[in-house]
């Protein structure tokens, strides 16, 4: 019996290509500039990849409690994701490049910062977007110019 496995390849492409672009970028780009344009291309591939998951769409009828925290379950599990694999890719980069010099490799800090913003970019990017759908739902409710509007002004 053949085993089946629930494989998001969407997540695995845009990590594998945040990787190629990194590896790319880290060969072109010299250090200073690079943890910038690194901070860049993590940041638009969020972005992009989040546009899938639209936290503006209305729903009609009740809602279900679980519907609340979908954004940051998709942004912990993306970031998770995103993780595991680029550790992997770096592991074979290890066995592969740098012939299991460990200490060439953990010595370089553009290796660690890759994978600290790969774990806080869609964290964080996920946060602000949950905390915009809330906040354009509070603004909906409570118009700041309605008690000008109701006001009576004698002239």
């Amino acid at each position: 019996m053949p085993l089946k496995t629930n494989t998001n390849w969407r997540a695995v492409w845009y990590c594998v290509l945040l990787w190629l672009v990194t590896f790319l970028v880290a060969g072109i780009v010299i250090i200073p500039w690079f943890y910038l344009a690194v901070a860049i291309i993590v940041f638009l591939t969020t972005v992009y990849y989040f546009k899938i998951f639209n936290p503006f769409i209305r729903k009609r009828g009740r809602r279900n409690k679980n519907d609340r925290d979908n954004i940051l379950i998709f942004a912990l599990i993306s970031a998770l994701i995103w993780f595991v694999i680029l550790a992997l890719l770096n592991l074979a980069e290890i066995a592969h490049f740098y012939y299991f010099d460990f200490m060439f490799y953990f010595s370089d800090f553009r290796n660690w910062y890759l994978l600290a913003l790969v774990l806080l970019v869609p964290v964080v990017y996920g946060l602000i977007l949950e905390n915009a759908k809330y906040m354009k739902q509070k603004r909906k409710k409570t118009n700041a110019l309605k008690p000008l509007s109701s006001a009576k002004i004698v002239w």
